[in-house]
């Protein structure tokens, strides 16, 4: 199968057409999108952040990396929520840390039956035996379970924090740039 060849002028000005035509979109729509985003259904979000978790754990094997940067943007998410829907930092307060909570408990859930499974593998074993010296024998025990526990919780802590301090700056950053942008129209008013 051959594919056609085209003029590097044509590829050019189709370039620049789709180019100039996501530009007019965005000045047309991009307010309503974004008004949208930040106001849709909380129950859809949440089922799309699980869905979205289940694909960090594929995509970087097991690791926590995914599930906590997917955590992390789901309390900025919250933070400008609040922010577009006109709600002080301080009122927002609950919502970031049920939003902490529910990202915390995601992501030391599914890291639980990974570092499970874990443990049965000889490379795992021998780096923990390296790190805790507990021997591997013990490891493949109770002592294995007892560590990927304590290890799972301390990757819920993490998340905790990393999504509520999110979560926190997004709101703070929205409120000031809000309230600048509030000060800039009254100033344009006053000149007027």
């Amino acid at each position: 199968m051959r594919v056609p060849e085209f003029p590097l002028s044509m590829v050019i000005a189709a370039a620049l057409t789709g180019l100039g035509l996501g530009l007019l979109l965005d000045v047309l729509f991009l307010r309503r999108w974004v008004r949208r985003f930040y106001m849709a259904n909380l129950w859809l979000m949440i089922i799309l952040y699980l869905g979205l978790s289940i694909v960090a754990v594929a995509f970087f094997m097991g690791f926590p990396v995914g599930t906590i940067a997917l955590g992390t943007i789901a309390g900025i998410y919250m933070g400008r929520r609040a922010t577009h829907a006109h709600i002080d930092c301080i009122n927002a307060v609950p919502t970031l840390r049920i939003t902490a909570l529910i990202a915390a408990s995601v992501t030391a859930v599914a890291a639980l039956p990974i570092g499970i499974l874990a443990l049965n593998e000889q490379g795992v074993l021998r780096m923990l035996e390296n790190l805790s010296g507990i021997n591997q024998a013990s490891l493949r025990g109770a002592a294995g379970f007892t560590l990927v526990a304590l290890l799972c919780v301390l990757l819920f802590l993490i998340q905790y924090w990393f999504s509520r301090k999110a979560g926190f700056l997004a709101c703070n950053i929205g409120e000031r740039n809000a309230q600048q942008s509030a000060g800039a129209g009254k100033a344009a008013q006053l000149k007027r």
